[in-house]
């Protein structure tokens, strides 16, 4: 790979890494729970009556009170000592639990001045039962206390309130790794609150419908093509697209009530989890050697943690919950380090070995060349680490106000880098068969041109040589007779001889005369116009009646109601197809025979039938595999050159078509040619 190639790509990727670090920088700032639209306490809460949008809406993040290890109703929290936190603190209880276990109790207060009026509270996710009180009334639960029924939802509460604002909320879990309020609540108009969860409801369906289109699209690319052709990273890429667009699904689930606790996070956690090991998957493919031993250890790690969040949400949570706490600090570990990870073998696999992240980015058809979409399959890999690892540095820092997660932008940058590259491919694809049928139609052309020389210089090299030997053999002809003319007392045995040269010399020349007729009639398939058979019988029929009527056979012909029937052909071919076949049948008819020409049409097969019947002496069954053979005969005299049957199925298969017969000895014989019919535009 040239210098100018290597500083290309490696800009890049270096352009894909900063292009994302600045993305997620500004969504850390102008998306992002605890920097947008913060309030606190000790501020006075007003809404601009006249604005509707998302400056109507503020996160209540900082200045809870949390009271551990109880359920106090509002009215007793003035007797209790509370501990101030912001949403997001803690991830669950295992910090007030001796045993580290992630369950038990707590309530939460926030106390606010606000101007009179109706708003609403949207609380998002609340693990994983809540009592939720405004100005000491209860205005909504999520699951149940006694007994314990998680109901993991998103709840959105009216509040009323005439400038002073109490809200305690009272929560309860046993049955998840979070507890309590993980995620800041949002205080607002009711049209800001309805304008902010319609935002995340489109941004997520988004997310969602095109990821999952990607995957159906990507398995069909990959079933649809054959082995040889199959890249094991649009596999992986389908699988991270489908496992994607699962994992997304939350907020539908939430905002709907859909509570499935155990098996929703199960998934969440294994579609998670999957996502990343299909990542390590393609990074694997595009940076390390086939089979080596680093890839398989990275591919075995990534694997155990799908295992170990599947096992978490079935077997950990409910029998060993100290385990949960270990299982969260392993989780953050597992993604910083693995994204780092990723980020160095591109790097390094760009500095060691380019030819082969670009050729195994690129399309499977481009041979030495690097299209341009080869470089997007890279930069998407290059931006999901760097969000990966965004996600971790920033958790508990870090909640989207309206749209994605740090990981979900990533997973999806590099999923549209994937379709990107598909696209290009295809393209690609398509131009190169484009190419390929043009140059395979003139190569087809030329050949064809090539091959039409040759035969015709044949032809006329063996039509030249037939009509030049026919005159050595009249000479042979006319001395044998002249032999027999001038020598009176020639005996027997020698007469015999000069009749058997004549004989002979005679069929010679009838084969000569045969093969001249031939080639003076194989002019190709160049010369084929339209033919339409239905009066090629009528003026066959009409042309060579007479002759039958003289030779006492009656000749007829039926043709079809719904004219024309037309083919491609030559006309001169196909009637001398009839021509040998009609007086081939007249030759083995008695007196007051009966040849019949019937013509139908099959629409199903697109074919025309012509049928050539007679009421002859038939052909015996150990003769009919042989008619169509050269020098065939079954003449009694042995005359005719055996030539007749032959031509006419060579002309048949020259238009296309094919030539049967069917025979029984003293009733007759049938032959049956099917043409082509032309196809009408």
């Amino acid at each position: 790979m040239d210098t100018k190639r290597f500083f290309r790509l490696f800009l890049l990727i270096a352009a894909a890494v900063l292009a994302s670090a600045g993305l997620f920088f500004f969504l850390y700032r102008f998306d992002n729970k605890y920097t947008t639209s913060r309030f606190s306490p000790q501020e006075h809460l007003s809404f601009d009556e006249e604005i509707s949008d998302f400056s109507s809406v503020v996160w209540l993040t900082g200045g809870w009170e949390f009271y551990p290890g109880m359920t106090a109703q509002p009215e007793e929290l003035s007797d209790c000592t509370p501990e101030s936190v912001y949403i997001g603190q803690y991830f669950s209880f295992a910090d007030f639990n001796e045993d580290a276990s992630p369950y038990g109790t707590s309530t939460y207060r926030l106390t606010l001045d606000a101007d009179a009026g109706t708003y609403a509270l949207y609380l998002p996710e609340i693990f994983s039962a809540c009592r939720v009180y405004v100005n000491g009334e209860l205005v909504g639960t999520a699951g149940s206390f006694a007994p314990h029924q998680p109901g993991i939802k998103d709840l959105i509460l009216p509040v009323d309130t005439d400038g002073r604002i109490e809200l305690v909320i009272q929560v309860m879990n046993y049955s998840h790794y979070y507890s309590g309020i993980t995620y800041p609540p949002a205080l607002g108009t009711v049209e800001g609150i309805s304008h902010l969860i319609t935002a995340r409801m489109l941004f997520y369906g988004f997310l969602c419908f095109t990821s999952l289109a990607l995957a159906v699209f990507s398995s069909a690319v990959w079933f649809g093509l054959k082995k040889e052709r199959q890249m094991p990273q649009d596999l992986w890429l389908g699988i991270l697209a489908l496992s994607f667009s699962v994992r997304i699904c939350y907020p539908f689930f939430h905002i709907f009530g859909i509570s499935w606790s155990r098996l929703q996070y199960t998934l969440e956690d294994v579609m998670s989890a999957l996502g990343i090991l299909c990542i390590v998957r393609i990074t694997c493919i595009l940076c390390c050697r086939k089979d080596s031993t680093f890839a398989r250890v990275l591919t075995g790690l990534a694997s155990g943690f799908v295992l170990l969040g599947l096992m978490n949400n079935l077997l950990f949570l409910t029998y060993i919950p100290r385990f949960v706490p270990v299982y969260g600090v392993l989780l953050f570990w597992y993604k910083l380090g693995g994204s780092l990870l990723l980020l160095g073998m591109i790097v390094r696999s760009i500095v060691l070995s380019p030819e082969k992240i670009l050729r195994t980015g690129s399309s499977a058809f481009s041979g030495d060349s690097f299209p341009s979409g080869s470089s997007f399959l890279p930069g998407g890999l290059a931006a999901y680490t760097v969000s990966l690892a965004a996600h971790a540095i920033c958790l508990g820092r870090f909640e989207p106000a309206r749209f994605g997660w740090f990981d979900e932008w990533g997973t999806y940058i590099l999923i549209l880098c994937f379709s990107m590259q598909m696209v290009i491919r295809s393209t690609a694809t398509v131009r190169e068969n484009h190419y390929l049928n043009r140059h395979l139609q003139e190569e087809v052309n030329r050949k064809t041109a090539s091959l039409e020389k040759l035969l015709s210089q044949r032809r006329q090299l063996l039509s030249a040589f037939a009509h030049d030997i026919k005159t050595p053999m009249t000479s042979i002809t006319t001395f044998t007779r002249l032999v027999e003319l001038d020598n009176a007392d020639l005996d027997a045995e020698s007469r015999q001889y000069l009749d058997t040269i004549r004989e002979k010399t005679g069929e010679m020349q009838d084969r000569l005369e045969a093969l001249q007729d031939y080639f003076r009639q194989d002019t190709g398939a160049s010369c084929f116009t339209t033919v339409d058979l239905c009066r090629l019988i009528d003026d066959f029929c009409r042309a060579n009646a007479p002759d039958m009527d003289v030779m006492g056979i009656h000749l007829e012909s039926e043709l079809p109601i719904l004219r024309p029937v037309l083919v491609q052909g030559n006309r001169d071919r196909l009637m001398s197809v009839l021509q040998n076949l009609v007086y081939n049948a007249a030759s083995f008819i008695e007196k007051e025979g009966n040849i019949r020409l019937t013509l139908t049409r099959d629409n199903r097969n697109g074919a025309a039938i012509l049928h050539v019947k007679d009421n002859g002496r038939g052909i015996a069954a150990e003769h009919l595999s042989h008619i169509f053979d050269r020098f065939f005969t079954r003449r009694d005299d042995n005359s005719g050159s055996g030539l007749g049957l032959f031509i006419v199925r060579a002309a048949v298969e020259e238009h296309g078509g094919e030539i049967s017969v069917k025979s029984e000895i003293g009733k007759g014989t049938c032959f049956e040619i099917r043409l082509p019919l032309m196809k009408m535009p």
